[in-house]
């Protein structure tokens, strides 16, 4: 321990007489080091963390699937048949999103996101209480006590951490409901660690047993499974128990119903882990190039101080020694390069935190803890071995013949020497093309994708959600009253030119579908029902969109609850449902019951990107708002309004907001955003994905121009007695430039053809986040190895022009 002190002291002298050099490696390592910190701790949060559950391991969510719905919610009915299964499951439980809920009282409105549980939930999850206790069996049953749990967040901002709420009323939508317990901080439901929002209410569900829907799915479903049971038999075992309900009214075979199991771990993890992969293998190649560059440092540093050496030698140091202290000064630098590379890590996982898309979980909770910097600790150490290897195994080589034959007077720098840079050259461009290539795919892959049609027009559109509490409006034709009127009203503001409500904004939010039956077309025995995803509109809404209309009318003021029923339909119904045909004034029912009266088709709208841009446009119908009840038995509470604005769109909120509170001053607003706004949420994970390896891919560029330059200048220098004596003898000094760019174009083009070979095999693994573009494709392929090749030419070309202006005589006295 005493030698390697004194190793120490060593080499941080000898590093301190060298500043510049030393600032300069620091800095190249800081850069690779604290980009793998960065995205190591995201990986660390985000899939190596444990999810806030007992035994997350042994929890899967229940989903079903049948024709054209690979993912979706389950019924009352196949939960009730899923809490049977006791060979599988320890337990099941349910919750459903409740929406967003009026919460009233001394310190004014507020909207709030809530759900609905059943009493076993949390015991489930293995989720404790922070105060109180959870939701007992006899309040989750049909027309149970009015009880409430409260999210840990909420308590703390609304009700200053109050330990005297459990026990007390508050006022939810009108109605007062007495809470009985405090989630912890950390708690979430399964499906909001992916969402900037989680809920802040909890009720409970009360399903009944003795009125069981069976069509209707909208519950989410998670079970525990039994020691021993895996996701997979699950997955088997549920898809033999949908296959009896074949055939039942609410499981036709038509519909080709079956069932399956996601671990838990996937669902919440499944799809940011190729991303974070990508990502992670990328900042691990950059570091790599920063590696080779500082290697070739150090070998020019190694090759300065021969003599040193040998002194070191002369007087008794062995090549143990000798190899240690050059060791020791490897791992210092890295070390240091660790300490700037955590630093520059802590903003880098902060702004990754501000910035990173929904789909990655649990982005807000990012930070560098004890974990990361142990990584970054291991990460320095093991990058201090890996470039300081070959130069401390050169340093403690010293051959003085060879030394002074290749590095004397009348020498020239040694092809050994010149062997070993050309190499880490060639490594930095080749680990360059795979970095750049890959980002020239994002990038391609995200213009493709913000070139997409939505069919709508997003610009100059603000958006706002509202929900209007059972209390306050009990009956239909006061929510149609109070959306009629509003959205009159909004049409008036100045600055606005179109307004109208929707039940869902496109791109928001998923829509599921329902049945519809069309007159005159009867379902032969053994065909899919027909179905379609399903709006609810007021009159405005398509033109505030920009919707354009195909052929017939928009709805308008002469659609009355008691006028003719009507609906809209959109371009893939039109095609898929009436092909050949004109749609106008053929007629569809929609909704349960005899009661359901027949709409006529008075209008066909152009599809609009719903679900995903990246998905297609599927079947839908429009219905306007005050003529829902008719089909369905009641409207909608909740609501989005659309208003087109002559300007800027975020100016009239204000106008729109004082509007909306003369005429109910308890009503909350949420969700206030512009359409551009909504845009580009759905587009995000894309954006953030292209933004850094681009950023990866200039920033590896950068550093392998730097290596070429750095080699070549260096090589320049070492050979000046003899290009001075080449161009002594009357060499052309074009001919003496083309050799000195030719000596660096060799490796680079070395590397960039085995680059080009790496990236066609890696970026198979980018084939599931690309868009409109293949993992091998041409343009990419062809433009990026031609870009790279120009940077080196240009690399290259900077210290040979310097070398053809070294005159003779001057170059001959070069020492």
């Amino acid at each position: 321990m005493s030698n390697l002190l004194r190793d120490l002291r060593i080499a941080l002298r000898s590093l301190s007489r060298r500043p510049l050099f030393t600032t300069i490696v620091i800095l190249t390592l800081a850069l690779g080091i604290g980009a793998n910190t960065a995205i190591f701790s995201v990986v660390n949060g985000v899939l190596l963390r444990p999810l806030p559950y007992h035994a997350p391991e042994n929890l899967a969510l229940i989903w079903s699937k049948w024709t054209n719905f690979e993912k979706t919610w389950v019924s009352d009915f196949e939960y009730d048949q899923y809490k049977q299964q006791d060979r599988l499951f320890e337990d099941v439980a349910a919750w459903a999103d409740n929406g967003n809920v009026a919460l009233t009282g001394d310190q004014g409105p507020e909207s709030v996101p809530s759900a609905a549980l059943t009493s076993n939930l949390l015991p489930v999850l293995g989720v404790p209480l922070e105060r109180g206790r959870g939701i007992a069996k006899d309040e989750d049953v049909p027309k149970g006590p009015s009880v409430v749990l409260v999210a840990y967040d909420l308590w703390k901002r609304r009700y200053g951490s109050d330990p005297a709420l459990v026990g007390k009323n508050i006022q939810i939508d009108g109605k007062a409901f007495s809470v009985v317990g405090v989630l912890p901080r950390s708690f979430r439901l399964p499906l909001e660690f992916q969402l900037r929002t989680r809920a802040q209410l909890f009720v409970p569900l009360q399903l009944d047993p003795a009125n069981i829907d069976g069509g209707s799915h909208s519950y989410f479903a998670v079970a525990r499974l039994r020691p021993g049971i895996t996701v997979p038999r699950v997955t088997r075992d549920l898809e033999a128990l949908t296959t009896q309900w074949a055939g039942d009214p609410n499981h036709p075979v038509s519909m080709r119903f079956s069932a399956f199991a996601v671990a838990m771990n996937d669902e919440v993890n499944g799809g940011i882990k190729t991303p974070l992969v990508v990502l992670l293998a990328s900042v691990g190649l950059l570091l790599l190039i920063a590696c080779a560059n500082v290697a070739n440092l150090l070998l020019t540093r190694a090759d300065g101080r021969v003599r040193e050496v040998a002194v070191r030698s002369a007087l008794g140091a062995g090549q143990g020694r000798l190899l240690r202290l050059a060791l020791v000064e490897s791992v210092a630098l890295a070390l240091a390069g660790g300490v700037v590379g955590a630093a520059l890590a802590w903003v880098g996982v902060r702004a990754l935190a501000s910035g990173a898309p929904t789909s990655v979980p649990r982005a807000a909770d990012l930070g560098v803890d004890g974990v990361v910097l142990g990584f970054t600790l291991l990460l320095s150490a093991v990058t201090g071995l890996l470039f300081g290897a070959a130069p401390a195994f050169r340093s403690s080589r010293v051959d003085l013949v060879t030394s002074l034959k290749e590095g004397g007077r009348s020498g020239s720098e040694g092809r050994s020497r010149r062997r070993g840079r050309d190499l880490l050259v060639a490594a930095e461009m080749g680990i360059a093309v795979v970095l750049v290539i890959g980002a020239g795919l994002t990038l391609r892959s995200f213009q493709n994708l913000v070139r997409l049609d939505p069919g709508f027009d997003a610009h100059n559109v603000l958006t706002l959600r509202l929900a209007l509490p059972e209390g306050d409006y009990p009956a239909t034709p006061e929510l149609v009253r109070f959306y009629d009127q509003v959205g009159a009203e909004v049409k008036r503001v100045p600055g606005v030119t179109a307004a109208g409500f929707v039940r869902v904004l496109p791109l928001a939010a998923e829509i599921g579908d329902a049945g519809i039956q069309i007159e005159g077309r009867p379902i032969p025995p053994g065909e899919p029902n027909l179905s379609a995803d399903w709006q609810v509109v007021t009159p405005g809404y398509f033109e505030a969109m920009r919707i354009p209309l195909i052929r017939g009318r928009f709805f308008d003021q002469t659609d009355t609850p008691d006028g003719l029923p009507v609906i809209a339909v959109n371009q893939t119904l039109a095609k898929e449902y009436f092909p050949g045909e004109d749609p106008l004034g053929r007629r569809i029912k929609v909704g349960g019951g005899p009661q359901a009266p027949w709409r006529t088709i008075v209008g066909l709208v152009g599809d609009t990107r719903h679900n995903g841009l990246t998905k297609p446009p599927k079947r839908a119908w429009f219905i306007p708002h005050n003529q829902f009840a008719t089909a369905f038995g009641s409207t909608r509470r909740a609501m989005t309004l659309v208003a087109r604005t002559s300007g800027d769109p975020r100016s009239l909120v204000p106008a729109v907001e004082q509007l909306i509170h003369r005429r109910d001053a308890n009503l909350a607003i949420t969700e206030i955003a512009t359409l551009d706004d909504v845009m580009a949420i759905a587009v995000q994970e894309q954006r953030f994905l292209t933004t850094l390896m681009t950023g990866f891919g200039i920033l590896a560029l950068s550093l392998a121009a730097i290596g070429i330059y750095g080699v070549i200048s260096y090589s320049v220098t070492q050979r000046t007695q003899e290009i001075g004596i080449r161009l002594a003898l009357g060499a052309d000094r074009w001919k003496v430039r083309r050799l000195v760019v030719q000596q660096g174009m060799a490796p680079a083009l070395a590397g960039t053809v085995v680059g080009v070979g790496g990236a066609a095999l890696l970026s198979q693994f980018m084939r599931t986040l690309l868009y409109g573009v293949a993992p091998l494709d041409a343009l990419t392929y062809t433009a990026i190895p031609i870009l790279l090749m120009a940077v080196a030419f240009a690399a290259a070309l900077i210290p040979a022009s310097r070398a053809t202006r070294v005159e003779p005589v001057e170059a001959l006295r070069h020492d």
